[in-house]
C-alpha cells in the first residue's frame, strides 16, 4: 500500500485573528467539496485531486506546485 502526503491551500481568509482563520476554513470545510493536493511519498509524484469531479478528470498530473506558505 503506498503513502501519501496531502494538503490544500485557502488564501486571503479575512478574520481577526488565527483561532478565527482556522474556524472558519472547519466551517468550509464540513459544508464544500475541494480540491487536494496529493503527493505519493515514494515517487514524488504530486496529483490535483478534485472531489466534484467523477471521472479520470478528478486527478490530474500537477507539474509546479507552489504552496501558500512559506517559511522564511
Amino acid at each position: 500500500m503506498a503513502k501519501f502526503n496531502v494538503m490544500w491551500d485557502i488564501e486571503d481568509i479575512e478574520a481577526e485573528n488565527p483561532l478565527e482563520a482556522a474556524k472558519k476554513v472547519q466551517d468550509w470545510l464540513r459544508r464544500d467539496d475541494w480540491q487536494f493536493y496529493v503527493q505519493n511519498v515514494e515517487t514524488k509524484e504530486i496529483s490535483s485531486v478534485d472531489l466534484q469531479e467523477e471521472d479520470e478528470d478528478a486527478v490530474l498530473p500537477v507539474k509546479n506546485f507552489n504552496p501558500v506558505i512559506i517559511q522564511k
